[in-house]
């Protein structure tokens, strides 16, 4: 992070990298709403190294990956995906527009939903 507090961070700023990424995590989204709505958990999405963009679940507290969306997810000739791009995808799936995309979700949600189960019944039996 720049030791400069006065000038703006670049994007080389080591709180915009990895897993300092900033998450989007607002249901005023349309996209989280419908994911929200549809599991009843709380999700979040955030740039991930190169052209990724992870979606994620949230639940006590800890977080569990539900999907790595990729410029192909896209379309076979995409090059780039943006957060906008990513979102867009999970809103046409929870819409009935990208039956792909929801038959995805639909597997992986329950997954990651596990995980994070299993993990949380771990801290559980330390404490």
């Amino acid at each position: 992070m720049s030791d400069d507090t006065t000038k703006p961070p670049t994007k080389d700023d080591p709180l915009f990298s990895g897993r300092g990424s900033p998450a989007l995590m607002s249901i005023k989204e349309p996209a989280l709403r419908l994911l929200s709505e549809r599991y009843s958990e709380r999700f979040a999405i955030t740039r991930g190294e190169g052209e990724r963009v992870h979606l994620f679940l949230i639940k006590f507290s800890l977080w569990g990956l539900v999907r790595t969306l990729v410029p192909k997810d896209v379309s076979p000739e995409a090059k780039t995906i943006t957060i906008a791009d990513a979102l867009g995808l999970v809103e046409s799936a929870l819409t009935g527009k990208n039956e792909k995309m929801l038959e995805s979700l639909e597997v992986a949600v329950p997954k990651a939903k596990s995980r994070i189960l299993t993990k949380a019944d771990e801290f559980r039996k330390i404490t």
